[in-house]
Formats: structure tokens, sequence, C-alpha cells
């Protein structure tokens, strides 16, 4: 199995298991890498924040971006996994202001 596919199955499994985690990528990504680092026997609690992000490739860790691009799409095609109505409400907004400067 590649790994985006892997990626999304375990996005998909926390969206729909976790609510908070439609909410925030930061929560979802530690939520993803604490699920991949504990099959590996590594508490994620007790790795540091540089260490994690400058070893992501090397932990077997998903890209930061990629858990979020990987949110966006599922819940694009499930609505039903959206965020709450405001975080939905300034995403939405956020989108529309990056395609302003954008343009």
């Amino acid at each position: 199995m590649d790994e985006i596919t892997t990626t999304t199955e375990l996005v998909k499994f926390f969206l729909i298991n976790d609510k908070q985690s439609r909410n925030s990528d930061n929560y979802l990504f530690y939520l993803v890498a604490k699920k991949i680092l504990g099959s590996k026997g590594i508490d994620i609690d007790k790795i540091g924040f540089k260490d994690l992000f400058l070893s992501i490739k090397e932990y077997g860790l998903p890209q930061y971006e990629t858990v979020g691009r990987c949110r966006r799409k599922l819940q694009h095609d499930f609505p039903d996994l959206s965020g709450c109505e405001t975080v939905s409400m300034q995403r939405l907004l956020n989108q529309d202001t990056f395609s302003e400067f954008a343009i």
C-alpha cells in the first residue's frame, strides 16, 4: 500500500472517529503521527518538536501538508466529515482571500 493511500485511510479513520480532528490539521497530524509511531513502538509524546519535524521521513511519517490535503479531499467528498461551522466558514474566508491574492 502506498503512502498516500495509507495516509488517506488514517485521516478518514480519525475524521470519522474524532470530531476534533475535523477542525485542526495540527491535531489531525498529531493523531496520524501518534498512530504510525505507536505501531513502531515509539511514543510521540517523548519526541521533541524539532526532532519530529526534522526527521519526518526517517520516522516514516507523511508530510504535514499531505495530511492536510487528504483532510480537504475527504471533507470535499464526504461533507458529513466537515469541521464545525465556525471552522468551515473561516476556511472558506481564507480560501477566498488566497484566491484574490493569487490573481
